[in-house]
């Protein structure tokens, strides 16, 4: 056989392999190769209702970088995705597909040029533009293309979840402040309030409106502080369908940059896979200001817990309550039903020592109730003549000793505030404590301003 013929087989065969491996690269491209696969059929199902679909954007064009989506290496990535999913029978993908920035902002695509600043609908009401959300990070965790079109339900393909949104805007965020403010979504209604402002009735008076409102200060949650319910607190219990439980696990698990890093950046983990959701949404507008006493007293009970704790203050010791060292809570005493002011209100009461202790305790509330009365009172004496010493001074001694003086004058006030407002009752030894250090600030202040 001549060399011409040799050359001729060869060429022949080398253009028939080439032309197989056109083909076979052709065709794995399309999407429905991916779809054939049992464990893919609901993505290539919410696909191809999808614009993408639609436009026929083939699963590579996303899925695979830029560069790399005709590579050797994008071919072996896809014959190791098939050999998973042959050898399982999961109903769904166990690590969610990461799409690449690049995929989404190449010239035939979404070209930042043309893109980023356009004002797209997003809800009825709501507009969006995607150069506010570039280069922005959201508790340690930078957001990308992915970040916000999720696959979250199994009839959308790649979309933006409202309660993505929620999460991220409402999560450790104050009401109507920073990336929870209002007027970043909402444009503010210039309609009356008033029912009786309609077709221009009642000239008598200006309208309200959310602008006037917010002229005024008036603060959103006045009104639509029911809009936000839930915190997006971390399903703790949900580590565990993955790690083996550990307290080393349950500490890691406090570190918001860790957990982006190790969940988010590396494995591509979607946020209702480890969050509870935010809700933003009408309910009855009195019910969560009704349910969170917080709203309106944010330190409710703070020196009830000041003296239950007996922490260390200047010049006073520490001292922990004995009901506080037992772990004995609130309702373990306050066992009384009393209405105050039309509403019922547990009240504490000497049967609940009674039940634990022995009959003689029963007056043990009363008499150190009547002890604390008469040592308050007895240091409220002492704190009249050093407000009558600060005044006196006033104009005939340095500044500096009269605010020095001022000063003992208020943390003397603020001890005996813990006893009277905490109740010493709660803990009669730190009450007596916290007493004789008020009435040494008195005479210490009553002290410095007689000094020559």
């Amino acid at each position: 056989m001549s060399k011409k013929i040799i050359l001729t087989v060869l060429v022949i065969i080398v253009s028939i392999a080439a032309t197989g491996l056109l083909a076979v690269e052709h065709y794995t491209s399309k999407a429905s190769v991916c779809g054939s696969c049992h464990i893919m059929r609901p993505y290539f199902n919410s696909w191809e209702k999808s614009a993408h679909g639609k436009e026929d954007v083939a699963c590579v064009e996303c899925h695979y970088p830029p560069g790399e989506r005709h590579s050797l290496q994008a071919k072996f990535k896809g014959l190791g995705q098939l050999f998973t999913y042959l050898g399982t029978d999961a109903p769904t993908v166990r690590k969610p597909a990461r799409v690449n920035d690049a995929s989404c902002t190449t010239p035939e695509c979404h070209s930042p040029e043309n893109y980023m600043d356009k004002k797209l609908k997003f809800a009825e009401k709501i507009t969006y533009v995607h150069r506010t959300h570039i280069d922005k990070t959201i508790e340690g965790q930078t957001l990308h293309c992915d970040t916000c079109h999720q696959h979250v339900r199994t009839e959308k393909h790649f979309e933006v979840p409202r309660v993505a949104c929620y999460l991220c805007h409402f999560k450790e965020a104050k009401f109507n402040e920073g990336r929870a403010k209002c007027s970043l979504c909402h444009e503010i209604p210039t309609k009356p309030l008033q029912k009786q402002k309609e077709g221009n009735a009642g000239d008598d008076e200006k309208p309200v409106t959310h602008e006037s409102l917010k002229k005024a200060l008036v603060p959103c949650r006045s009104c639509h502080y029911e809009l936000v319910q839930g915190r997006g607190e971390v399903k703790k219990e949900n580590c565990f369908d993955c790690h083996e439980y550990s307290v080393e696990m349950l500490t890691k698990a406090e570190s918001k940059e860790l957990m982006h890093t190790e969940h988010v950046t590396k494995q591509n983990a979607k946020c209702f896979e480890c969050h509870r959701p935010i809700q933003h949404k009408e309910i009855e507008f009195l019910d969560p200001v009704r349910e969170a006493c917080s709203v309106c007293h944010p330190d409710h009970h703070g020196y009830q817990i000041q003296i239950l704790i007996g922490e260390k203050r200047k010049d006073v010791m520490e001292s922990q309550g004995l009901m506080y060292d037992v772990k004995t809570n609130c309702i373990g005493c306050h066992i009384d039903e009393k209405v105050i002011k039309g509403e019922k209100v547990l009240h504490g009461s000497s049967r609940s020592c009674v039940a634990c202790h022995t009959t003689r305790y029963e007056t043990m509330v009363q008499e150190w109730r009547e002890k604390t009365g008469k040592e308050i009172a007895y240091a409220r004496e002492i704190e009249k003549e050093a407000v009558g010493a600060i005044k006196k001074s006033a104009g005939t001694i340095e500044k500096d000793r009269i605010e020095k003086a001022m000063t003992m004058l208020e943390e003397g006030r603020e001890n005996l505030r813990i006893v009277e407002y905490g109740g010493g009752v709660h803990n009669m030894k730190y009450a007596i404590i916290l007493i004789d250090a008020a009435s040494n600030n008195f005479e210490d202040a009553i002290e410095l301003l007689a000094k020559e």
